[in-house]
């Protein structure tokens, strides 16, 4: 439990902070990447975002096949 009776001077300070949404968006992308580039697996990251792509096309390939199979759109 931290001592609340220290001076302010000595207590821990955080570190500098700012507005994210007062960064350009570019330079926000740009230090978030560079925070978690250290953390990121690149095998599991390729296999998921595939797994990702499969998954989005998944619908249009079942729209595309129920018409092939007598489906009606109404």
């Amino acid at each position: 439990m931290a001592n609340l009776r220290r001076p302010p001077r000595a207590r821990p300070h955080p570190p500098a902070q700012w507005e994210p949404e007062a960064l350009d968006p570019a330079e926000l992308q740009c230090l978030v990447l560079a925070a978690v580039d250290p953390y990121i697996d690149c095998d599991v990251l390729a296999r998921q975002t595939a797994r990702e792509e499969e998954q989005r096309r998944a619908p249009a390939v079942f729209l595309d096949g129920w018409g092939a199979a007598g489906g009606t759109s109404a």
